[in-house]
């Protein structure tokens, strides 16, 4: 019927009694707007509180200190050469991206690494992400799967293009309604003693997802200071913040200092 119904669900190893009633949700097609999430008990949009953000129907991964919940690295070798496989197979389990902070790395070796995230739109969506991609050396292709393991029409072009050194550039992709499965995939070509650059990625933004039950704190370095906000400003120079954070704390400026979107301070050189 297109609705959502929120239910108790007795734990089989437990005796319930006095159990609420089934609560009629939200129509399957409805979203929060940007600066809001869902409250789940009361089936209303509420505002996000400061130090906070909301997308409404869309998530952002822009910290990378560990690998965020949902995301996968799959490794393998492919290698055609009698009797090397089975022995290289093994050795690329070790292989991963690496979240680095602020974006996650890519492997440096000839092995395959696909960093995986599976995602169920409610609407069509879009994927868009930033990324340093330097060296011709490791190859990097974006594409997305249905649930039946089929590429999606939309990554027919989906060898990544090269930036300048130093440089972030940006892809995005459009998103059909259903299951999504998201591939960052790269593999290195090794030249002798030559160190492949590893391709970084950040700032992944998905839309298209119903609504997010939960506010995202900010990360460090920036701050919101209004209820009901979509994002977090950049911390200015000579001030610095911690996650969550509602406003930016000054740095004693005699003795440190700091630049913008800082989550420290800094002690000047003498």
């Amino acid at each position: 019927s297109g609705s959502r119904w929120r239910v108790a669900v007795p734990n089989p190893s437990v005796e319930c009694s006095g159990l609420p009633d089934p609560v009629k949700g939200k129509e399957c097609t409805f979203s929060c707007a940007s600066g809001e999430y869902l409250e789940m008990k009361n089936q209303v949009c509420s505002k996000c509180a400061e130090g906070t953000y909301s997308l409404g129907s869309g998530i952002k991964f822009d910290e990378w200190d560990e690998l965020p919940a949902g995301f996968s690295n799959v490794a393998t070798f492919m290698d055609t050469a009698v009797g090397s496989a089975e022995n290289k197979a093994d050795s690329c389990n070790n292989s991963s991206w690496t979240p680095r902070g602020n974006y996650i790395e890519s492997n440096r070796d000839d092995c395959t690494v696909s960093l995986i995230y599976a995602v169920h739109l409610k609407k069509s969506g879009s994927v868009f992400f930033e990324y340093q991609y330097i060296d011709n050396n490791i190859f990097f292709e974006f594409f997305i799967q249905n649930d039946q393991c089929k590429e999606m029409e939309s990554t027919a072009d989906k060898w990544v293009k090269l930036t300048d050194n130093g440089e972030w550039g940006s892809h995005s992709v459009t998103l059909k309604s259903g299951s999504n499965i998201l591939y960052w995939r790269t593999t290195g070509i090794l030249m002798g003693s030559k160190v492949v650059k590893p391709v970084l990625v950040k700032n992944i933004t998905i839309e298209g997802v119903a609504y997010t039950s939960e506010c995202f704190a900010c990360k460090p370095g920036t701050f919101s200071d209004k209820p009901g906000s979509s994002g977090c400003q950049v911390c200015p120079r000579n001030t610095y913040s911690e996650k969550g954070a509602k406003e930016c704390t000054k740095c004693n400026e005699e003795m440190y200092y700091s630049e913008e979107g800082s989550s420290v301070c800094i002690e000047r050189p003498p």
